[in-house]
């Protein structure tokens, strides 16, 4: 009996000498992201209307785009007037005078669809509606010297807008006014009426 005891003490001796040693220090798979491992960029309005403009790209829908927008921005999105002059564009801080989101992208939707079709701003006009959004409460607006006959392509207004929403849009609103980058003697404006 005892020699089965020792036979037996002997196999458990040589059983935990061949088993590899335990660690002391815990292993454990990272979930976390690394911050640079996201390059998020904010949704680019301007792009988006490039991209309608282009006949060899599949452009998003206004729905995909809008869906695009909301999804890039986050709760350290600056969401104040501090926005209120960059990239060009000086951004309307008065909400009642901001349009929703969903209206300016209709509106720039709509001009970049007219591609090379003329929008005019006649004399004696100085300010004139070029575009109103189906509720008639949000509109792109061209403005010139008063003396000025105006006719621009439908994607010059449009491009003037995606510019617009990409420096004046926070929150669920946009707003603001710049010069139209192919006639700086037009001032675009993307406003609205008592939002």
């Amino acid at each position: 009996m005892l020699s089965l005891k020792l036979a037996a003490c002997a196999a458990l001796a040589a059983t935990l000498t061949l088993a590899a040693p335990v660690s002391t220090t815990a292993t454990s798979i990272s979930t976390s992201t690394s911050t640079e491992d996201i390059n998020v960029k904010p949704f680019s309005f301007s792009k988006w209307v490039d991209d309608i403009l282009d006949p060899n790209v599949v452009a998003l829908t206004p729905e995909q785009a809008l869906e695009a927008y909301y999804e890039s921005i986050n709760d350290t999105t600056i969401s104040s007037p501090e926005l209120a002059k960059r990239a060009g564009a000086t951004c309307e801080t008065d909400n009642s005078k901001r349009v929703p989101v969903s209206d300016a992208v209709w509106l720039v939707n709509t001009l970049a669809a007219g591609g090379q079709s003329p929008v005019q701003v006649p004399i004696p006009f100085i300010s004139k509606a070029v575009l109103y959004s189906p509720s008639k409460r949000s509109s792109v607006i061209g403005q010139k010297n008063g003396n000025l006959w105006v006719t621009e392509p439908s994607e010059y207004w449009a491009r003037a807008g995606g510019l617009i929403m990409d420096a004046c849009t926070w929150g669920d609103k946009s707003g603001g006014k710049i010069l139209m980058p192919a006639n700086q003697a037009i001032t675009v404006l993307l406003y609205g009426q008592g939002y």
